[in-house]
């Protein structure tokens, strides 16, 4: 493990195999006994770098959460000292602080209910009011997409110790997962309710958890680092609901394009990409983002600050290697294509990759396309007539 890459201080040569210990507590007693006397006094650039060589010197995932865990109750006093200890006023951080209050409340409304539900042995007529908050945490927890696609670039952007977003973003698909699981046993049920119990605990621990994570040390450690300018902007660029609009482009919109095939013009081809039936994005080779198109009902949320970043920055940490294996295989001529398919909130999505070359013959990307295809998989026999229901 390569550790003189950071910013080594006496202090931080303390802490940190204190930290790396916690994957086995019994025999961390050692390091306990020297890094006690600091935990008082850690801070949240210290946690957040800490956290980043947790992430890049341990290969199990699940294994990073237990010792991160364990990190942060230890450091628990000193970071929890002053609420929200950060610069005030930015409206995208606004906007995820009023969440959180929001889901602070709701899971505070939900203890009680839950109280009762354990004293009568079933969740029984409290079913509907249990489904309504888990539908509300939903609802809120939609800000952690944002995060993935508008402020995880931007903090990456800025911070080389910026792995913890990587944890973040994990966290994140545990409690969508939690949501999802809890919703389906409480609808059935017929899951024990020692079981719900467990879920219900997992879900409150990883939303309070995350709400920690932000406010006390992810930023405080990053805000100061990052341009006033940039955080002002963030969240305007972001296109979960809009479009691409030719006349954001630089340059003369309507200057013509040389495609060998044609002369489109910058504006026909944004808007031939925004009315395409699927989401493409295209990664350069290496590796980086260079662009996505912007279809009016995109799959998967994209936000202009990803053009630039890592495509293996893109997804959630546990399918990274799967996305490495298809770049090693393309960039080896190994594979030219990859091809999935998804549940999505109901619906069947199909992702597809594809390798791009030179002329050459050299890697030259990669073009992601996912497409929507429910509707598809229940067309039969032939339409050959128009059945527009208008009055001509």
């Amino acid at each position: 493990m390569e550790i003189a890459a950071k910013t080594r201080t006496e202090r931080f040569g303390i802490l940190l195999p204190y930290c790396l210990g916690l994957a086995d507590p019994v025999s961390n007693t050692g390091n306990l006994a020297k890094a006690r006397t600091l935990f008082d006094s850690v801070t949240a650039t210290e946690t957040m770098e800490m956290v980043d060589t947790v992430v890049s010197s341990t290969d199990d995932l699940e294994l990073v959460k237990i010792i991160v865990t364990r990190m942060l109750h230890s450091f628990t006093k000193a970071l929890g000292a002053h609420v929200r200890p950060f610069e005030r006023g930015f409206p995208y951080i606004e906007s995820i602080l009023e969440r959180n209050d929001r889901i602070s409340r709701v899971l505070d409304d939900l203890k009680p209910v839950l109280a009762r539900v354990n004293g009568r042995g079933s969740v029984g007529e409290d079913a509907p009011m249990i489904l309504r908050s888990l539908a509300g945490l939903e609802l809120l927890s939609t800000h952690y997409v944002g995060k993935e696609n508008i402020l995880f670039p931007v903090v990456e952007r800025y911070i080389e110790e910026s792995r913890c977003v990587q944890l973040m973003w994990a966290i994140h698909d545990d409690i969508r997962s939690s949501l999802r699981r809890l919703h389906d046993d409480v609808v059935s049920e017929e899951v024990p309710l020692a079981e719900l119990n467990r879920l219900f605990g997992r879900l409150f621990f990883d939303m309070r958890s995350m709400i920690f994570r932000e406010e006390q040390v992810l930023f405080p450690a990053v805000l100061p680092r990052i341009p006033s300018k940039v955080l002002r902007s963030l969240g305007e660029q972001q296109f979960e609901s809009t479009q691409a609009d030719a006349s954001e482009a630089r340059g003369d919109a309507d200057a013509k394009l040389d495609l060998v095939t044609g002369n489109p013009t910058v504006r026909q081809l944004i808007g031939i990409f925004n009315n395409l039936p699927v989401d493409i994005t295209l990664v350069d080779e290496e590796d980086r983002v260079v662009y996505f198109n912007t279809p009016e009902h995109r799959i998967f949320p994209r936000a202009k600050e990803v053009v630039g970043r890592t495509v293996q920055n893109c997804h959630p940490p546990r399918s990274v290697h799967i996305v490495q294996r298809i770049l090693d295989s393309f960039r080896e001529k190994r594979e030219r294509t990859a091809d999935f398919r998804i549940f999505v909130k109901g619906r069947f999505i199909r992702i597809s990759y594809h390798a791009l070359y030179h002329e050459d013959g050299s890697y030259a990307g990669t073009l992601e396309v996912s497409q929507d295809i429910t509707d598809l998989k229940k067309m039969e026999g032939e339409k050959r007539l128009l059945d527009w229901n208008s009055a001509d």
